[in-house]
């Protein structure tokens, strides 16, 4: 019994390749779908607002203020369309917004302040200058006295490490981080972190750094308003480091915390929408599932299902296959003496021995002499092919040989250039 080893061989390089490749689609697939849980930070030109978990995002303080009230949502809608659904007990949040209110929503958030409503506006530490003109108060830029008077808090033993290049690094504006004094029993002193202060001659300050005002609380009508310099107190970050009881005190100041909403239009409206819309919390979820039909779109345009299709290209023929089909076909049918016939009818055509008759050794001598053969014997060798291109009874071998020896006479009948005329 004879045992037969088979020796497998390893796929081909474009084998692996295309194996591979199936993989690499498989792979970007899942990373699609985990979108749908986790979506990076980008493109959105608001990584502060309360949808961001990120360091400086606000998600954390909306889930406490979701927790510690009655309820808290979120108003994406303008804020002129937003205060007609609001009630007077409501307070609304403007945290750090990317765009500060127009004159005409000032003029409605005021009015509707005025009748009983509560709002706290932070400012954004990017851009911390605004006013708000009937009341006289306003948001500015620390000057550098302020700057220098400014109680440094202690830094924390992550923040020892940084490097004295970081620090001469630092803009103009930079936060500073000092240790503030409050109004609240709970929290007499926090860490404050800032870039600006309020200036205003009337109301109360509930936030103090230094010399400056960072947080204060004014009457306007029926209804209350806080102004705060910096809205780092309601960061993610902040509410880690215990800025919770603070940031919830500085929202309890206007009036009990029954129902709060954090506003987000002008987070919405003050970002770029080139690539924001796409990307937006809203309609995400559609833009992950446009992403997944265009990779599924791309993986099915670019494998092979089933056999390889035939090329609709011609292959290139030979120049002579022609007269190799037509001897296929005389070979297969037994009929080769029509081919020595249409042969020998060819050359005598050629040879025009019709019209030497009577005088072909005009023809015949010229070709004898460059075939070194006797002229008779040539003579003679046409008059036999002739016959027997007529006879029915021409074996194989015979007519090769009358081909072969035709085809030297036909050749040396054309000498090129010293062709017989």
């Amino acid at each position: 019994m004879k045992v037969h080893l088979v020796i497998m061989k390893p796929p081909s390089r474009k084998k692996r390749e295309r194996r591979n490749a199936g993989w690499i689609w498989l792979m970007f697939l899942c990373a699609l779908l985990s979108l749908h849980l986790w979506f990076p930070e980008f493109g959105t030109g608001a990584f502060d607002d309360s949808y961001s978990s990120s360091a400086g995002g606000k998600k954390a303080f909306y889930l406490l203020m979701d927790y510690e009230s009655f309820g808290a949502e979120r108003n994406r809608v303008p804020l002129t369309v937003a205060i007609s659904s609001l009630d007077y007990d409501d307070s609304l949040c403007l945290l750090g917004p990317a765009r500060y209110p127009s004159p005409l929503e000032w003029s409605s958030l005021l009015a509707w302040v005025k009748e009983g409503g509560h709002l706290i506006v932070s400012a954004n530490h990017e851009h911390p200058e605004f006013k708000i003109e009937p009341l006289k108060i306003s948001v500015n830029y620390l000057d550098e006295t302020d700057r220098e008077n400014i109680p440094i808090a202690e830094p924390n033993s992550e923040k020892k490490e940084e490097s004295s290049l970081s620090i001469s690094l630092k803009k103009e504006h930079s936060l500073l981080e000092g240790k503030a004094t409050t109004v609240f029993p709970d929290a007499p002193s926090i860490v404050w972190e800032t870039n600006a202060q309020v200036k205003s001659k009337t109301g109360q300050t509930l936030i103090s750094l230094g010399e400056t005002k960072q947080a204060v609380r004014m009457k306007h009508g029926f209804g209350e308003i806080v102004v705060a310099a910096s809205s780092e107190i309601f960061s993610n970050q902040s509410m880690v480091d215990g800025g919770s009881v603070p940031a919830y005190r500085l929202i309890e100041s206007v009036g009990e915390a029954d129902y709060i909403v954090i506003d987000e239009s002008l987070n919405a409206s003050g970002t770029s929408k080139v690539v924001a819309l796409l990307i937006d919390p809203t309609f995400r979820p559609l833009t992950i599932q446009l992403l997944i039909t265009l990779l599924v779109f791309g993986w099915w345009r670019s494998t092979r299902f089933g056999p390889i299709l035939s090329s609709h290209i011609l292959p290139r023929h030979n120049i002579v296959s022609h007269t190799d089909n037509v001897g296929n076909l005389h070979y297969k049918n037994g009929n080769g003496r029509a081919l020595l016939y249409a042969y020998v009818k060819q050359l005598f055509t050629e040879l025009n021995l019709r019209r030497f008759r009577g005088e072909e050794h005009r023809v015949i001598d010229p070709i004898a002499r460059r075939l070194n053969e006797d002229p008779q014997k040539v003579k003679s060798f046409l008059k036999q092919a002739a016959k027997l291109s007529k006879s029915e009874k021409v074996t194989r071998q015979q007519l090769g040989d009358l081909i072969r020896k035709l085809s030297k006479i036909r050749q040396a009948a054309q000498p090129g250039s010293s062709r017989i005329k």
